[in-house]
């Protein structure tokens, strides 16, 4: 064998997912076992010959299987997917992976598609999430064309989730883990008029296990978010999300010039004259105990028009409630519907002697909603409480800071952001 042949054959096993997911305890490998303690039984849609499954779901639809026999917490999970041989419309169709998987309406999946995209989606309780962990996105990583092969692989530690596609890393990011172990599965979908035929093989999961340092990364960083210790007044109750600030975390969005997330603390610089908001796309609740500290740097030119605080029950960026606190000891809140505050606020801005005001001074703000009801705290004293209309399923939380319309525009900081259960 020549020189040149080696080179190619050491090429082609580095690429394997026999190789990739390199984990030392192996938890599932081999063929595809169909059966109540195995896949499901095979039917029109899953059908599995021997090491290769070919999942063909009905046109405009989604068919999903798992392995019920494996239930895991961390893991490596690797598998082959093969670009299907014709499709009305690359865009519609995709396949992937099913992680996290705790039933049929509890999970994670990503998936590729046969024009160059990938994602991660997420459904809870029965619904997708109204913002995916990872949107559509290019990548050059995709090999492209009818029945073209790509390793797709799920790293699984703690709450980190890394995405790797043919060896390249594409996303990773924080996830909302399950309490307990859960299963891993495959994903397939046809585009509306076909029915398209993915096939996937060489399946292996594994314990997680180091990426070698040559490995190629064009996704973000190594999360380090920190543990927060709550802050006076606030909830030491169970831990549903916590921020310590440590790095950019990317489920708070995109870095820019209005956010910095670094050395324990998010900086605000909110354009002068406008508000800057962003809440965590990977984690949604029911009922919460909210706590985070913020703080003005220096002395504002209108303290009627600066202020920072949280957002919760938040769907999406138009619809949402905030709790803010402006550095003259004002607070209010608002509710925030198709983009417009509405005239009526549920807690009207209101003087507080318990907060402390001024430039650099620190006040903590507590949002506890149970059902409809919210009671709000400012330095451990509740100052509000009322009804309101939360969404008709789990909602997301947030921060957010406004400036006063001055030449350089004000800078707020926010620490020990913490999510506990109710009591």
């Amino acid at each position: 064998m020549s020189r040149y042949s080696l080179i190619a054959l050491a090429l082609m096993l580095a690429a394997s997912p026999a190789l990739a997911c390199t984990g030392k305890s192996v938890h599932l490998e081999g063929d595809f076992k169909t059966g109540a303690l195995g896949w499901g039984q095979e039917d029109a849609h899953f059908k599995v010959t021997g090491g290769e499954a070919v999942v063909t779901p009905e046109p405009g639809t989604q068919t999903a299987r798992w392995e019920t026999g494996v239930s895991l917490t961390d893991l490596d999970a690797c598998v082959t997917v093969a670009m299907p041989a014709t499709t009305t419309d690359e865009s519609r169709t995709y396949a992937g992976l099913l992680f996290w998987l705790t039933d049929k309406d509890n999970f994670y999946e990503v998936v590729v598609a046969p024009n160059g995209l990938f994602t991660v989606a997420r459904k809870f309780r029965g619904k997708i999430t109204a913002t995916a962990p990872v949107s559509w996105t290019k990548t050059k990583a995709l090999k492209l064309g009818p029945n073209e092969k790509n390793t797709l692989r799920v790293t699984l530690e703690g709450q980190t989730v890394t995405i790797r596609i043919n060896d390249t890393e594409v996303a990773r990011f924080r996830g909302q883990a399950p309490e307990g172990p859960s299963h891993i599965g495959l994903v397939a979908a046809s585009a509306p008029g076909t029915a398209d035929s993915w096939r996937m093989s060489d399946l292996k999961v594994t314990n997680p296990s180091a990426p070698p340092e040559s490995e190629t990364s064009s996704a973000a960083p190594e999360i380090s978010t920190g543990t927060v210790a709550s802050a006076p007044g606030c909830a030491d109750g169970k831990v549903l999300f916590e921020d310590g600030f440590k790095s950019h975390d990317p489920t708070w969005g995109p870095k820019d010039a209005r956010l910095k997330i670094s050395s324990g603390e998010a900086v605000f610089n909110p354009i002068p004259g406008t508000r800057t908001f962003r809440w965590n796309r990977g984690f949604v609740f029911d009922d919460v105990d909210a706590c985070a500290t913020v703080r003005l740097a220096k002395a504002t030119t209108d303290p009627t028009s600066s202020y920072a605080g949280l957002m919760f029950w938040v769907e999406d960026n138009r619809n949402y409630y905030q709790a803010v606190i402006a550095p003259n000891g004002y607070f209010t809140v608002a509710r925030v519907v198709d983009g417009k505050v509405q005239s009526k606020r549920p807690v009207e801005w209101t003087k507080l002697d318990v907060a402390e005001t001024g430039a650099k001074e620190k006040n903590t703000l507590r949002v506890v909603s149970k059902g409809d009801r919210v009671e709000l705290s400012v330095n451990g004293k509740q100052v509000a409480a009322f009804k309101g209309e939360p969404p008709g399923r789990p909602s997301y939380i947030g921060m957010l800071a406004a400036s006063a319309s001055s030449r350089k525009g004000d800078t707020w900081s926010i620490t020990d952001f913490k999510v506990t259960a109710p009591q």
